[in-house]
């Protein structure tokens, strides 16, 4: 059997903390419970139900109304979707692995958005953090098969050289591919560049993206700090980076309303 690459992108997230979270989990089942719970709901095809649930879809009615792709199809949504826009999901252990065909645009936007989910889920269900990195180039993603490839190294190596904070660490051409794919999506919103030239999101960024409606932010990360600070303080850099961030933002809004 000849396997070939094919061009993909592709991300490599790690979740911070998870050793933390585990060992904390041997004398407490609430959280052993909520680890299982939320790790269940991001399997392959939960997550992509979210993700391709969100997917606006003209439903045809009398008023031609707009709805959620997950309302219209329900429990059938991944069947209708994922052939047309295809994305792969791989979980194993505190890491993910997300791909999709780099020439298929609207699986390039959904990737995008499946990554913001899992960020938002980890931090408001466990108050974890993610970091990770972007990559674009041949890969072989088979879900519960093979998955290997210069691209999925250059993820790793994005994510375990580049990342070092709370962040996702996009490569140039990956970044070039997505502001051409998804010009003009909402999803966009949340890539910037940061303060050592690489271009990036955080969940500070995704709070500002206009895809969710993002509540008690603040109140997390100080929570989350509290946490490392009694169970974990070699981990304090890390969120002192969103908490820094996050700092910064309520700045410049305060500003924009005296302006």
């Amino acid at each position: 059997m000849s396997i070939d690459y094919k061009e993909h992108l592709v991300c490599f997230i790690d979740l911070l903390g998870f050793k933390s979270a585990i060992d904390q989990s041997i004398e407490n089942n609430e959280i052993q419970k909520a680890l299982y719970d939320l790790i269940h709901d991001l399997k392959e095809k939960s997550l992509k139900k979210r993700v391709y649930g969100n997917i606006p879809y003209l439903y045809l009615d009398p008023q031609n109304t707009v709805k959620p792709a997950g309302e219209v199809f329900g429990d059938n949504v991944v069947e209708q979707f994922s052939e047309s826009f295809p994305l792969k999901i791989t979980q194993f252990s505190d890491s993910f692995v997300i791909s999709c065909p780099s020439n298929n645009s609207a699986s390039c936007t959904l990737l995008l958005e499946c990554i913001y989910t899992i960020k938002l889920m980890f931090f408001y269900d466990l108050g974890m953090m993610l970091r990770g990195g972007i990559a674009l180039g041949q890969l072989v993603h088979e879900e519960g098969g093979a998955l290997f490839g210069p691209a999925m190294n250059e993820a790793y190596s994005l994510e375990s050289k580049l990342a070092i904070y709370p962040r996702v660490v996009i490569s140039d051409n990956a970044y070039n591919l997505l502001s051409k794919s998804s010009e003009g999506h909402p999803a966009l919103k949340a890539i910037f560049s940061a303060f050592d030239g690489h271009k990036v999101f955080d969940l500070v960024s995704i709070f500002d993206c206009p895809l969710w409606t993002v509540e008690g932010a603040g109140q997390q990360l100080k929570a989350i700090e509290q946490d490392i600070l009694q169970n974990s303080k070699d981990a304090y850099p890390k969120i002192a980076y969103l908490l820094d961030r996050w700092e910064q933002k309520q700045k410049e809004a305060n500003l924009q309303v005296l302006q």
